[in-house]
């Protein structure tokens, strides 16, 4: 590995230094967790998560729509974390950390396509 470009497209074992707001994204509260690195610019890192869900509240007319009949919609985000956020990457050299992922978790990373977190 030369840069942190070289994490572009693998799987990585990222632990922060905060957590406060992010849950919202799909976060734990603690970590460390296995994600998708989709990117890596000036500013941070990208990862991939596939299970981001958000739930409409109102309707096209801006109607209130009740709690019985919300959907809950996935969606497949690409998520920042600045580079002052992260504590650790650790990228396997032997390729591995998807199978170790879904070791962690007790699933294989093709049939859920989530972000993974190791409690």
């Amino acid at each position: 590995m030369e840069n942190a470009r070289d994490l572009i497209g693998t799987t990585t074992l990222v632990k922060l230094k905060d957590y406060d707001g992010l849950e919202f994204a799909g976060f734990p509260g603690e970590g460390p967790f296995f994600c998708k690195v989709v990117a890596v610019d000036q500013v941070g890192i990208w990862v991939e998560n596939r299970n981001f869900v958000t739930v409409e509240l109102a309707d096209s007319k801006g109607r209130s729509i009740p709690k019985n009949k919300r959907k809950r919609r996935r969606h497949v985000v690409n998520l920042l974390i600045p580079w002052s956020n992260v504590k650790t990457a650790v990228h396997f050299a032997d390729d591995d950390a998807s199978g170790m992922a879904g070791e962690a978790l007790g699933e294989r990373e093709e049939e859920t396509g989530r972000i993974g977190f190791v409690t």
